[in-house]
């Protein structure tokens, strides 16, 4: 596998030219690329304190101002972390808000609904019965599921202060009316959340694998999923706090969808060509492109997957996973641009190989 090639593609997500002066990006910076050790352990304890008066004053432009002037996805990544803590129980007293995302795909004739009836005590009951998470017995789960977009909504300061008691969070909870989920005709990825919150002591399974639940969960949600008229899969995911499940969530359903998206493209070429290939570039404005086309001369436009770069990606674990997938469907014939493409500009194979770059797969 050629990785200075995988290297070379140019990530054109809009980071700031010059250094930011914000003081949680400093802070981060001495974190990351510290001048000693006791400057590192300074600005860890200084990077969770500020987090945590900005969340406690409820003014928090400085952390969002940081989030959205990174300058990579090393520093953002950091900075997630550091809220996550912040929104994590601080001692006994606090609360400890989970979210369990289940990515589904469904096939469907009709557009409809998802049921949105959280399963409580099937999921209480295969945790403890398959993991012995007992602990699982103190969570009070919301009644209904929530869909990624509503629960985007809820932001840092509302979970922040939701954590603070069991009053809170209880109050907190009761003002949440789930939506249901909608789907259109045809086959889409979605994503759900089953939410809860409980004592400190739930922080025990904060990104534990489902291991031996993950089966029978699976079951249970294609089951309640299931309509007439539609064909389901679903994928449960561990647990953890809301805004880190969100993210979790989000990137497993791009995934997914690039998946499916390759799988249908590689099959409607072969059903026409006997070769496929696969240009795989950067796009101005932050964005990384799959092309799909056939070897031989054609008329066929080519099939595009635009994956829309989060700010934590890496670009280059994205395209090794793209490349396992490939090789999986036996398709040898990859070409990597190593220079960005105008935004709307899709070339065929047969012009990208004529273009800066490679097939990865040879040396």
């Amino acid at each position: 596998m050629n990785n200075d090639l995988i290297l070379s593609i140019p990530d054109t997500r809009p980071y700031p030219e010059t250094a930011n002066k914000n003081e949680l990006l400093r802070y981060v910076a001495d974190i990351l690329s510290p001048k000693n050790q006791a400057q590192s352990k300074l600005a860890q304890g200084q990077l969770l304190a500020d987090i945590v008066l900005q969340l406690q004053q409820q003014h928090t432009l400085s952390l969002s101002v940081a989030l959205a002037m990174v300058a990579n996805p090393a520093q953002y990544r950091l900075l997630w972390q550091y809220l996550c803590k912040a929104l994590s129980p601080q001692n006994n007293d606090e609360i400890q808000w989970l979210a369990f995302p289940v990515v589904t795909v469904i096939g469907a004739e009709h557009s409809g609904s998802l049921k949105k009836a959280t399963p409580v005590a099937e999921i209480k009951s295969l945790l403890k019965q398959h993991n012995n998470w007992q602990v699982i017995d103190n969570a009070h789960f919301l009644p209904n599921l929530i869909g990624s977009a509503q629960l985007a909504e809820i932001t840092a300061e509302d979970w922040f202060v939701a954590k603070q008691s069991m009053k809170n969070a209880t109050e907190f909870a009761n003002q949440i009316n789930a939506q249901a989920v909608s789907y259109n005709q045809g086959q889409q990825v979605l994503v759900q959340y089953a939410v809860c919150y409980g004592g400190s002591e739930l922080a025990e399974i904060v990104g534990k694998p489902l291991g031996k639940a993950a089966l029978p969960l699976m079951q249970v949600w294609q089951a309640l999923f299931h309509q007439a008229g539609t064909t389901v899969f679903a994928n449960p995911m561990t647990a953890d706090l809301p805004i880190a499940a969100l993210q979790h969530g989000n990137a497993h359903r791009r995934r997914m969808a690039l998946d499916i998206f390759t799988a249908n493209a590689v099959r409607s070429i072969r059903l026409q060509f006997p070769r496929v290939g696969v240009v795989i570039a950067a796009e101005e404005g932050g964005k990384l492109l799959f092309i799909f086309h056939p070897i031989e001369p054609n008329p066929l436009q080519p099939l595009v997957f635009r994956h829309f770069l989060t700010p934590e990606e890496e670009i280059p674990v994205l395209v090794q996973d793209f490349l396992d997938l490939m090789t999986e469907c036996k398709v040898e014939h990859i070409h990597i641009l190593s220079e960005a493409l105008p935004a709307g500009k899709i070339p065929t194979y047969a012009q990208a190989i004529e273009m800066a770059g490679g097939n990865p797969f040879f040396a």
